[in-house]
C-alpha cells in the first residue's frame, strides 16, 4: 500500500497544493557546541511562495534549553552579573555570548516561570499556620514599587509574594484573598503594626490572632521619644531607662512578669516627673497585640523570619540597580522567589539547626528530590512562545 504524503498548509493562502521545497540548515548552540540543525521548507503552487512551517518554541532561537538552565543557574544560584554569566558560559563553550543575551535568557524563562500562588496550589505544602507579612521596595523605571510577601514561621517557604505600584489597604486585602483561595491554614499573623495590613486581614481572617511584631514596636517607641516628643533637656538618661525596661518588659518570658514590669514603669517616680505618659500610654493602648504570642503557642512576637527572608531576597535584588519596566522585575521576582523555595538552609541555628540541608517546600512536606526547580517552574509550551527568544 503507497504511503500517504503529509503536506503542510500554506501559511499565506491556506492551500494544500504545496511540495517540499528545500532544506533550512540551522545552527543550535548547545553547552557542547555548534549543532547544526536542518528545518523543511515548502513551496506552495497556487501562490508561488515559499515558506517554512511554524517551528516549536525550542526551535525559535539559536540557544537550546540547557544553556538557558545553565544561565538562570548562574545569574540565581551564584549571583553573577550578566558579564560574569557570559563569561562563564563562554568558558564552558558557548561562543560569541553577550551580556544582552544571557539576559535575554533570563527573561524568557522568568517570563514563562510560574507565579509563587501557582506553585503553592500545584505542590499543596502543609504549613504551620503561621505567618509573617511584610513588604519591600524595588526601583521600578524612575518610581518605586512593592513586593508584598508573607513567609509561613515553621517552613520559611512563600506561599504568596505579588509586585504592587503601592502599599495600601487594597492591595494588602487582594493579597490575603489570594492566600486564603490557595489554601493557607491561618493560625496566626504576624506584621509591623501598618493599619492596612491590620484592616485587610480583619477582613478576610477575622478571628486570626494578629501578632504586633515586638521589635518594630520599640523602634517605633524609640523614634517617638527621640524626635517627636519633648520632656525637657537633660532627661535623656531618664528615657534610656525607659527604653531598657520597656525592652524588657516586652521580651519577658510570661505574661504574669510582663504585667509586673509594665506596673513598674507606670509608678516609676522619674517617668512621672518628667510626664512619660505618652510613652506609656503607646504600650498600654498595643498591649493586646504585642502580647497575643502568650495565648497562642508557636506565634513568635517578633517579624524576624520574614525581615530575614527580605533580607536575602534584597542581596540578589540591590545590585541590580533597579529595573526598566513592571513586567521585568516580576520576572525576577517569580524565578528568584522560585529559587528561594528550593534552596536548601544552611545557615539556621539553635533550636532550628535541623532545617538545614532542606528547603522550604521540603520542610513543608513536598519531596522535591526529583523536581528541577526551574522546568518544574516552566508554564506549558503554548505560554513560552510568547516570550521565546
Amino acid at each position: 500500500m503507497p504511503r500517504r504524503s503529509v503536506r503542510q498548509p500554506c501559511p499565506h493562502c491556506g492551500a494544500f497544493n504545496t511540495k517540499r521545497h528545500s532544506i533550512l540548515v540551522l545552527k543550535k548552540v548547545t553547552l557542547h557546541g555548534v549543532t547544526p540543525h536542518g528545518v523543511q521548507r515548502w513551496y506552495c503552487k497556487d501562490c508561488c511562495r515559499a515558506f517554512t512551517p511554524e517551528r516549536p518554541p525550542s526551535e525559535t532561537t539559536r540557544y537550546t534549553l540547557d544553556v538557558h538552565e545553565k544561565a538562570v543557574m548562574l545569574y540565581f544560584d551564584q549571583g553573577s552579573a550578566y558579564r560574569a554569566v557570559a563569561r562563564e558560559l563562554q568558558r564552558m563553550g558557548v561562543a560569541r555570548i553577550t551580556p544582552e543575551q544571557c539576559w535575554k535568557m533570563v527573561q524568557a524563562l522568568a517570563g514563562n516561570c510560574k507565579a509563587p500562588w501557582e506553585v503553592s496550589l500545584e505542590l499543596k505544602p502543609r504549613w504551620s499556620g503561621f505567618i509573617g507579612v511584610d513588604a519591600d521596595h524595588v526601583q521600578v523605571a524612575s518610581h518605586w514599587e512593592a513586593p508584598m510577601l508573607g513567609v509561613d514561621i515553621g517552613t520559611l517557604d512563600i506561599p504568596h509574594l505579588i509586585l504592587a505600584e503601592r502599599e495600601d489597604a487594597e492591595t494588602w486585602l487582594f493579597y490575603f484573598l489570594v492566600l486564603k483561595a490557595v489554601g493557607y491554614p491561618f493560625r496566626g499573623i504576624v506584621s509591623d503594626g501598618d493599619p492596612s495590613i491590620w484592616s485587610a486581614a480583619q477582613l478576610v481572617c477575622p478571628g486570626v490572632p494578629h501578632q504586633l511584631c515586638v521589635k518594630h514596636f520599640l523602634d517605633d517607641l524609640h523614634r517617638y521619644l527621640r524626635y517627636r516628643s519633648s520632656h525637657g533637656r537633660g532627661t535623656w538618661r531618664i528615657l534610656e531607662r525607659f527604653e531598657n525596661m520597656a525592652h524588657g518588659c516586652l521580651y519577658a518570658l510570661t505574661l504574669p512578669e510582663v504585667r509586673m514590669r509594665l506596673a513598674m514603669i507606670q509608678v516609676d517616680p522619674d517617668f512621672r516627673r518628667i510626664q512619660l505618659h505618652d510613652g506609656i500610654g503607646m504600650i498600654e493602648r498595643n498591649f493586646t497585640a504585642l502580647t497575643q504570642h502568650f495565648a497562642c503557642p508557636g506565634l513568635p512576637r517578633t517579624n524576624n523570619v520574614t525581615e530575614g527572608t527580605i533580607r536575602k531576597l534584597d542581596r540578589r535584588l540591590t545590585p541590580m540597580d533597579g529595573f526598566a519596566s513592571h513586567q521585568s522585575a516580576w520576572n525576577v521576582l517569580k524565578m528568584l522567589t522560585l529559587h528561594t523555595r528550593f534552596r536548601r538552609l544552611t545557615d539556621c541555628r539553635q533550636p532550628h539547626r535541623h532545617r538545614n540541608g532542606h528547603n522550604p517546600l521540603q520542610l513543608a512536606g513536598i519531596d522535591t528530590r526529583q523536581l528541577h526547580w526551574i522546568r518544574f517552574g516552566q508554564k506549558p509550551r503554548r505560554t513560552m512562545e510568547e516570550t521565546a527568544l
